[in-house]
């Protein structure tokens, strides 16, 4: 990894900096508090207010999309294609988040048109935010005329990206937690302001979100290290992404949540719907790429090979 920074100095100040705003943001919701449960708006305006949650769900968009601006410029591509992507997909993605809560809320109560678009009051959802951006990028790369593949793998590290950051929303709202904290070394490890914040009904409580937080971080790493070596080919990275994703989201976080978060009480068939859309959708649509990219589109470039900047060539030779 610290190999790979020297030969890339341009892309540790880019993420290194990414990083820096990413905490910047912590360190200024955290220390704007007088006292916990802490106060989850983070601007009152009087006629309106802003939560920390959209702060650090704005933030984690505006974070991906800046690493993915700068990846449009490493592949030779018209940065103008990113933002008419952006003009829709943000927009319809935020769509889709509501509609895939709507549609799997077990105890509904939508009288309007109003009341069913109204995010106001919560019920947000990632899985369809991701489902959304997906299906969109099919249909825009085919009118743009561009690389299917090439986009899916640029978009996989802006979701961790957005994922990663915007679950601290979660942190200022007290919610998506796990169980009661048996463990005194799990008590000794944890932050004390995470550890306090994640203090509800008289106990201390798992931060899943943190764990959450935690299991996409690595698989950034990974898949910012392996994309500029020969691991794998273009489209790998957006399929490993709905493996890594679907496993630990569906197998680790959901099962360990206790409740806490809107999104928990959704059911598909009676099952919990997040674990199911997880287990089956992200990580059979991973594997489902991977297959199809094995034999369909096949002899697809190194990801590496497609950039055009000779700074980011790291030395690499084929296994």
């Amino acid at each position: 990894m610290i190999d790979y920074f020297k030969k890339n100095k341009k892309a540790f100040y880019i993420y290194g900096g990414a990083f820096a705003v990413f905490m910047l943001m912590i360190i200024l919701a955290v220390a704007t508090q007088t006292g916990t449960p802490y106060n989850n708006i983070a601007v009152d305006l009087g006629f309106a207010q802003i939560a920390w949650y959209a702060v650090f769900i704005l933030t984690g968009i505006s974070l991906g999309a800046f690493l993915t601006y700068w990846e449009f410029k490493r592949v030779g591509w018209d940065t103008e294609i990113l933002f008419d992507a952006l003009l829709y997909a943000v927009p319809l993605s935020i769509i889709g988040s509501r509609l895939y809560y709507v549609i799997f809320d077990p105890t509904p109560n939508y009288n309007s048109f109003i009341d069913v678009i109204n995010i106001t009051s919560g019920g947000l959802s990632i899985h369809g935010a991701v489902i959304t951006a997906f299906i969109f990028v099919v249909i825009f790369t085919k009118k743009k005329k561009i690389n299917f593949w090439i986009l899916a793998d640029m978009l996989a590290i802006g979701f961790l990206v957005g994922q990663i950051v915007g679950r601290w929303g979660n942190f200022m709202n007290a919610e998506a937690y796990g169980p009661i904290i048996e463990s005194q070394f799990i008590l000794n490890i944890l932050p004390g302001f995470i550890k306090e914040q994640m203090f509800i009904a008289g106990n201390y409580h798992h931060p899943t979100f943190l764990y959450e937080g935690i299991w996409n971080f690595m698989g950034l790493v990974f898949l910012l290290v392996a994309r500029r070596k020969r691991w794998f080919r273009i489209g790998d990275t957006i399929g490993l992404y709905l493996i890594w994703y679907g496993l630990g989201r569906g197998a680790i976080i959901e099962p360990l949540r206790t409740g806490g978060h809107p999104g928990d009480a959704l059911r598909m068939f009676g099952l919990p719907a997040n674990i199911v859309l997880s287990l089956t959708l992200f990580m059979l649509g991973g594997v489902a790429i991977i297959v199809a990219k094995k034999y369909y589109y096949i002899d697809q470039p190194y990801y590496v090979d497609v950039l055009i900047e000779e700074e980011v060539k790291i030395e690499n030779n084929p296994a």
